[in-house]
């Protein structure tokens, strides 16, 4: 019988490593409304978890923003990004396309990327617009 691969976690004297790079937007499942977009390189769930649970307002970010976020009901999506891929300047220049303003041109390359993440996003306000909520 072939046993699976693990995925290793590398623990460090007490630090996770990252090992990943994520975009995330959480969306209000009843308004259709984007209200924030995060990048991390731990797992979406686990960070979208920790933006809920903690109280430290740096790791609970949403928790501390977004008025009323644990009586709300989200969807958040994740989106992987090639290891070549910055996420901050990723994240930025989603916030702008969202927004309506290009974000791209101070980020070459990152068309693509943020191109497919935005329409993503759209699709699925979309289609919660047309949903039986």
């Amino acid at each position: 019988m072939e046993h699976p691969a693990p995925r290793v976690i590398h623990v460090r004297q007490g630090r996770v490593e990252p090992s990943g790079s994520w975009l995330y937007v959480w969306v209000d499942v009843d308004a259709s409304s984007v209200e924030y977009i995060g990048g991390t390189g731990f797992d979406p769930e686990l960070r979208a978890y920790l933006h809920v649970s903690s109280h430290d307002h740096e790791v609970g970010r949403v928790r501390a923003i977004v008025p009323s976020a644990t009586e709300r009901d989200f969807d958040v999506l994740a989106f992987g990004l090639p290891d070549a891929v910055s996420r901050p300047d990723a994240k930025v220049a989603l916030m702008d396309r969202l927004a309506g303003r290009s974000g791209t041109a101070d980020h070459p390359g990152l068309d693509d990327v943020v191109g497919v993440i935005a329409e993503a996003v759209a699709v699925h306000l979309r289609m919660l617009d047309k949903s039986d909520r």
